[in-house]
Parts: C-alpha cells; sequence; structure tokens
C-alpha cells in the first residue's frame, strides 16, 4: 500500500528547507490572543493536535501550560523533542490523528496552522474531531484553525519558483475533487522529486458541521489570528468549540 502524500513529505528534508521561515512572532501573537479569549486556568493541559516541530506547543510550555503535541512525521517530532523534557511538562509523541489519544480529561485541545483537511475521506477528518473530543474533559475547549478556503481559491497562486540554499522549488497550485493541490518540483543538483500536498477546501459551515457532529458546541467562530469577526474575505477561519 502506498504511503500518503503527508506520509512522505512532511519526513523529507524539502519540507523542512522550503518551509523553514515559519513566522515565529505571528504565531505567538496567535496564542497569545487565543489565552485571552480562552482564559485558562494556570498549569491547564493542552493537547497541540499535528503539532509539527512544536512551536505552538513550546510557547504554551514556555507559559506555564502542560503540553502534549502529537503528530504523525516522526521527523518533526525527534526535532520537537530537542531542548524539551517531560519533567517541564511538556511532550511529544508519534501519533496518527485518526487513531485514539491516550490522552484524556484534558482542558483544551488545540489544532492550528490548517494541520487538518489532508485526508481523502469525510470519515476520516470526523475520527480526528471524534478524538480531539474524546481527549477532554467536561467543559474543555477545542480550537481549529484552517485557512478560509473561499478567498484562498479567489488569490490563487497558479505557479510559483524558489529557491533555497541552491535548491530549487517549482510550486504549481490546482483545484481536483474539492481539494487543493500544491504539486512541488524540486532540483537539487542533478536529482528532481516531486512531492504533493493535498488538503480539502472545506468553507466555514462544512467545518462547523463536522465539529458539531463530534458533539461539540460551537462557542465562536473568528478570522484572523487576532480574533477579528469572520467575513467572507477573512484569512482564516479559527472556531472554538466546547465539550
Amino acid at each position: 500500500m502506498s504511503k500518503e502524500w503527508f506520509e512522505t513529505w512532511f519526513d523529507t528534508k524539502y519540507y523542512h528547507l522550503l518551509y523553514r521561515n515559519r513566522n515565529e512572532v505571528e504565531a505567538r501573537q496567535f496564542i497569545d490572543a487565543l489565552l485571552r479569549f480562552l482564559t485558562p486556568e494556570p498549569g491547564s493541559q493542552f493537547i497541540d493536535v499535528a503539532c509539527g516541530k512544536g512551536r505552538h506547543s513550546k510557547y504554551l510550555n514556555s507559559l506555564g501550560y502542560k503540553v502534549t503535541g502529537i503528530d504523525l512525521s516522526e521527523n518533526s517530532i525527534n526535532e520537537a523533542r530537542l531542548n524539551s523534557s517531560d519533567d517541564d511538562g511538556i511532550q511529544f509523541h508519534q501519533q496518527d490523528i485518526r487513531e485514539p489519544f491516550p490522552e484524556k480529561n484534558l482542558d483544551f485541545a488545540v489544532n492550528l496552522f490548517t494541520s487538518f483537511g489532508y485526508f481523502d475521506s469525510e470519515e476520516e477528518h470526523q475520527l480526528a474531531l471524534n478524538n480531539m473530543y474524546d481527549s477532554l474533559a467536561a467543559g474543555g475547549k477545542m480550537v481549529l484553525d484552517y485557512m478560509n478556503a473561499s478567498e484562498v481559491l479567489l488569490s490563487l497562486k497558479r505557479e510559483e519558483h524558489r529557491e533555497v540554499d541552491g535548491v530549487h522549488f517549482k510550486i504549481r497550485r490546482y483545484i481536483d475533487d474539492g481539494s487543493i493541490i500544491k504539486e512541488i518540483t524540486v532540483t537539487d543538483n542533478d536529482e528532481t522529486h516531486v512531492f504533493e500536498e493535498r488538503v480539502k477546501a472545506f468553507s466555514k459551515i462544512d467545518l462547523e458541521s463536522l465539529i458539531a457532529n463530534s458533539g461539540f458546541k460551537i462557542c465562536a467562530t473568528f478570522g484572523s489570528y487576532n480574533l477579528e469577526p469572520h467575513t467572507e474575505q477573512s484569512s482564516r477561519v479559527v472556531i472554538i468549540a466546547e465539550k
């Protein structure tokens, strides 16, 4: 059985090279805005679902919260574990978010930076949300941060080229079967590799429906990392829901 696109791409050195300059200031400001809205108690327990290299997890932990980060990518989890210790109230585990989480009775579950929408079927996405629901204590809250698909589709950049440390990336974007596809052709010296990102173009209504189907009650929906009101032109869909 062939691997799914995210099992291959996220564990390559080229993924980490292409996206190495993530906006850390923006990420921290987003977390700060969420915390002002959520008002967690000191020492609250978070699970960061599809945590990548753990940038949100580590910032939450630096503010005094207990954090578990989970991600399918072995390379990302290994990097997340660098300079972190269970003794500091933070831990990272390799985990498929479609499989039940061992963690239970947590205060908050967060899924940030469009770390969702990767699967072929709606049932798989529902499984992931069900697992987030099951990981929370009664009254616990979930945050889902997703691209605003309607705005992305309007401004889709069909092709671009990037050069990073002598490696050339040709990126082609198109729509296929309800997903936004990013075809990434990597030229590294004499080697050429082709990878793919495939993310469902879920609308705000689609996401709210999936979340509600898991048993959550939706508390608020925002349209930016500053938690501004959501409009059709918003850059993000940030949904906060309660168990």
